[in-house]
């Protein structure tokens, strides 16, 4: 008996272990078989997308039985839903409501289906974007109920309802997700960065019950493109109560904290129907008011964490109250008082002995009331210190009045023995301040300082003010005296005033100012204000800028233009020693200099000048050029963003220059490195090319710029990208490489980092020079270069020192002497040092001239013995008109006639860039009574003569030289049309 007991025990054991083995082996055959993520991804988004006034976007769908047992879950991957209520065929930002990386949904299906009630175990959302919009008709893109779905009951009675009793949710969560909020019929916009959120909730029929848990990063808030709040960081945490029946919603217990302050928050909110509104009644109030709680919001990085006692009554709480829907807004009330209140820092000397604050104000977004924030009194007394201050602004939403009062005593040294200011900050002086202000915000933005009435003193005596961690440091004393009780009246005295941070340096020797201001009786019209200065040695310094002012003396008028008597004007009249400005490695340094401006405000940060500034001497320094840019004594007149000059004389290095015209943007151009435009008519008596390339090209050795340079020093420049001047020249002397050229006449194009040379004219090599030519180089390794030359009467041995390349392209321009007409139309790369790259080189070329000379050398001795010349040492070419084109690394010299010695002849030939070149020389007419031909190949240490058939009997009749001529003039100028088209002016410089 016993044994059939145990054989009947081991059996159920056995069955009992094999049984959970056999359900999860079956389950996990249904989740890998039927509902692997390739079946259920689909079916989810039918069965969802079927239901949404919407669509889901998935990319995968997966159950997850086994990590969540003994619930069963789901994890959706990188999904979107996108809403259908505003899109038609054109998708739009607002359209996408929830897009997210990772979605865990677990439930528990037994508790469903025993006890009829939903535990959902989990819902989170990892890495979110969240878009809630709402138009201004009140439609809202989370709202993807399907229009046909809300049916009554009785017309489905036929199919099964599901009747939950009860649902049950553990956690609900949102991490590091991003939400914006966009309410075009309240015009709010709200965004929150790094957004945390858990929720617990347990819902029952007529009642739940909601705990959460709320936190963020960032939040930028706007109501009716304004700026109301930013870089708030916020944690919220409550128990919420609501009720179906009423659609009521209690806080309880909530807490705030907002940047570090906790409030605690109360009160209820309750949704009506029609209309759609929210009727919000929530009070909120500091957690455990105190002054040590006070004392301890002020940051750490100010004030170090220290043992305090304190004493006094304090409250800081308010209300938000009212309607929130379609033009409704709640009201948001304040107040915070302290009363009888006194401290002292247990390692400090001195204390607080009386410390007493009221402040209330009011913020209605909906404008109905007025918004004000009144600080009735503020009082603050201790050691040698004594602080009395109130202030109102009222109308905060309108046009915001500012009133403030202050009588007080600080003494900046016990200041600091009262308080336990953090370690490297040090304060010493005393400041008296017994002042009144009233003025109007549209005021300050209109810039109508007379309208801001002031009375009183503010006198600094050896204050400072030193924080060492923050590198901050101010030092300076100063006495500014107001009388006006109805307009700005008032003088200025400041000594040795020294300001230095990180970002910022400045410091004055001393500074005296009177100001005095008229109201005229229209209310609406700028008040005058005149304002005189008297100022030593001012220097400034913010990030690379510096200006240095020295003694000077000036006059400010501020007040209406002529044409509008709201918008206003300034007057600025300087006379001064010394003037420098310093940004970005350029420079500008005047030397008595004066200065008389009118400037007209455009908007609420630009003035645009107009006037004159005089000076005694100037002198430019700019990154782009080592040498100093110098301009004698001279006016200048500004309009706007115009310089004129009017024959202002410059001198770099030994160039000079007189120049007159426009300049637009200087400004700009030195400062932000916008492009700088001019268009002037320039003279000169002397320029230096070879100086001024290498000064372009050496930015960084002034020394060696400002030496005489011949071509074995030049070298690519580069033209600065916000150049472009249009320049109308008139050059006495020019000196290029070896060569000088005089009575130089022509325009010369700078912009797109290219120069561009317009049928230039001049006197050089001993002949008439007409030029057009283009450089531009956009880094120092290689640049570009087409130029058209046209040269009447030049000498060969001249043309061919200043053009050596041709030397390489004409190997028996060498040969020849006398004078040629020479055009030539050719563009090519240069290398670093200004050099042809000859197999870039495209060229046509054209050469023709009379009595010319062919000398003795290897080659004419070669010829002459073979056709018997008498004259073995010179002979006298009677004409020459040959055509010489270059393309593809390729010479083509096509044959032309000659007439020498008792011969007529043709030549002609090719040439290729390796210097391995090939000629034929046709003899027409001879003493010898046939037609001889001379082939010439080889290379000039290698030179092969060889006699045979004349070839060119035909090519040089005038039918076809007339097509050669044809065939040159067409390249020449497709040429040029092409290099041209790099310097093409969309626009000239506009008159600002």
């Amino acid at each position: 008996m016993k044994e059939k007991y145990r054989k009947f025990t081991k059996t159920l054991l056995k069955a009992a272990a094999i049984i959970p083995l056999f359900l999860c082996l079956a389950i996990a055959i249904c989740i890998n078989v039927f509902f692997s993520p390739e079946k259920l991804t689909p079916i989810l988004l039918n069965t969802a997308n079927q239901q949404l006034n919407g669509h889901i976007e998935l990319e995968k769908a997966e159950l997850t039985f086994f990590s969540s047992f003994p619930r069963l879950g789901v994890r959706l991957s990188n999904g979107k839903v996108v809403s259908n209520v505003f899109r038609d065929s054109l998708f739009q930002r607002q359209d996408t409501l929830i897009s997210f990386k990772k979605a865990d949904v677990i439930i528990n299906p037994f508790d469903f289906l025993i006890n009829n009630r939903l535990n959902v175990h989990l819902i989170e959302l990892d890495s979110a974007q969240l878009y809630a919009f709402k138009a201004k008709n009140g439609i809202a893109n989370w709202d993807l109920t399907q229009p046909d779905s809300l049916q009554s009951t009785d017309d489905n009675t036929s199919n099964p309802v599901w009747n939950i009793g009860e649902i049950d949710v553990n956690r609900i969560a949102l991490k590091n997700t991003q939400l914006t909020f966009d309410d075009r019929e309240t015009g709010i916009f709200s965004k929150l960065w790094n957004l945390d959120l858990t929720i617990k909730a347990k819902i029952k029929e007529g009642y739940s019950l909601l705990a959460v848990n709320f936190s963020n990063s960032n939040l930028l808030f706007w109501q009716n493109n304004q700026l109301m709040a930013h870089d708030i960081a916020m944690k919220f945490n409550t128990e919420i109560e609501w009720e179906s029946k009423r659609k009521l919603l209690s806080l309880y217990d909530a807490m705030i904290n907002i940047n570090g302050v906790s409030m605690d928050a109360k009160g209820t909110i309750q949704l009506n129907t029609l209309p759609k509104t929210l009727n919000i009644d929530l009070s909120y109030a500091l957690h455990a008011p105190s002054v040590k709680k006070l004392l301890h919001m002020i940051p750490e990085s100010i004030l170090k964490k220290e043992e305090v006692t304190a004493q006094g009554e304090v409250f800081v709480g308010g209300t938000i109250q009212g309607m929130y829907g379609k033009n409704q807004l709640p009201a948001v009330t304040l107040e915070a008082k302290i009363d009888k209140a006194s401290l002292k820092y247990s390692q400090m000397p001195y204390g607080v002995d009386e410390c007493a604050a009221q402040l209330s104000g009011i913020i209605d977004l909906n404008r109905k009331k007025d918004s004000y924030i009144d600080l009735n009194i503020l009082r603050l007394k201790g050691g040698n210190t004594d602080i009395f201050a109130s202030a109102r602004v009222s109308h905060l939403f309108s046009d915001p009045l500012l009133h403030f009062h202050t009588q007080s005593t600080i003494d900046l040294r016990t200041l600091s023995e009262i308080f336990p200011f953090q370690n490297g900050i040090s304060l010493s002086g005393i400041l008296n301040a017994n002042m009144d202000i009233n003025c109007k915000w549209s005021s300050i933005q209109k810039n109508d300082w007379g309208r801001v009435r002031t009375k009183g003193k503010l006198d600094l005596q050896r204050v400072s003010v030193n924080d060492s961690i923050q590198q901050f440091t101010f030092t300076g004393d100063a006495l500014l005296s107001f009388k006006g009780d109805k307009q700005l009246e008032a003088s200025a005295k400041i000594v040795n005033l020294q300001i230095q941070s990180p970002n910022l340096e400045s410091s004055i020797s001393s500074m005296t100012a009177d100001i005095q201001s008229t109201l005229p009786k229209d209310t609406t019209q700028i008040a005058d204000v005149a304002c005189k200065v008297a100022l030593e040695k001012l220097k400034t310094q913010k990030d690379s800028t510096r200006i240095f002012c020295g003694q000077s003396k000036a006059k400010i008028l501020l007040g209406p233009t002529s044409q509008q008597m709201n918008q206003p004007q300034i007057d600025f009249t300087l006379e001064t020693d010394t003037l420098f400005y310093l940004t970005a490695g350029n420079s500008i340094g005047l030397d008595r200099a004066g200065i008389r401006l009118k400037a007209i405000q455009s908007n609420d940060t630009t003035w645009m000048p107009k006037g004159v500034v005089g000076f005694n001497k100037l002198q430019i320094r700019s990154t782009a050029c080592s040498l100093p840019i110098q301009m004698q004594k001279t006016a200048v007149s500004i309009n706007g963003h115009t310089i004129r000059l009017h024959k202002a004389a410059m001198q770099v290095g030994q160039s000079d220059f007189s120049a007159t015209g426009e300049m637009h943007n200087l400004y700009q151009a030195i400062r932000h490195q916008q492009l700088l435009q001019a268009k002037l008519d320039l003279t000169s008596n002397y320029l230096n090319c070879n100086e001024l390339i290498r000064a372009l090209s050496c930015t960084q050795d002034s020394a060696t710029a400002e030496k005489d340079t011949t071509s074995t020093g030049l070298s690519l420049f580069v033209i600065p990208q916000n150049i472009d001047f249009e320049l109308h020249t008139q050059l006495n002397q020019v000196d290029y490489e070896r060569t000088r050229f005089e009575e130089v006449n022509g325009t010369i194009d700078i912009h797109n980092q290219a120069i561009h040379l317009q049928s230039l004219r001049m006197k050089g090599l001993g002949a008439n020079i007409n030029t057009t030519l283009v450089y531009q180089a956009q880094e120092k390794r290689k640049g570009y270069t087409g130029f058209d030359f046209d040269l009447s009467q030049i000498d060969i041995s001249k043309l061919v020192d200043f053009l050596p390349s041709l030397d390489t392209i004409v190997p028996m321009l060498r040969s020849f002497e006398g004078r040629v007409d020479f055009h030539a139309a050719a563009e090519t790369q240069l290398d670093s040092c200004l050099n042809i790259q000859i197999p870039t080189l495209r060229a046509a070329i054209h050469l023709k001239g009379d009595s010319l000379v062919l000398m003795d050398g290897e080659t004419f001795a070669e010829i002459s013995k073979k056709f018997l010349f008498k004259n073995k040492k010179r002979n006298r070419i009677d004409h020459i008109s040959a055509n010489i084109s270059v393309k593809n690394g390729d010479v083509t010299i096509y044959p032309f006639e000659i007439a020498m010695d008792r011969y007529r002849a043709a030549i002609g030939g090719t040439q290729g860039l390796d210097m391995n070149f090939n000629y034929h020389i046709s003899i027409l007419k001879s003493p010898v009574p046939f037609k001889l031909g001379l082939n010439i190949t080889g290379n000039l240490d290698n030179m092969k003569f060889r006699l045979g058939k004349a070839r060119y009997k035909d090519a040089v009749t005038p039918v076809e030289i007339h097509k050669v001529d044809s065939t040159i003039v067409n390249m020449s100028e497709q040429i040029t049309r092409r290099f041209k088209k790099i310097l093409k002016r969309n626009a000239h410089p506009q008159t600002h």
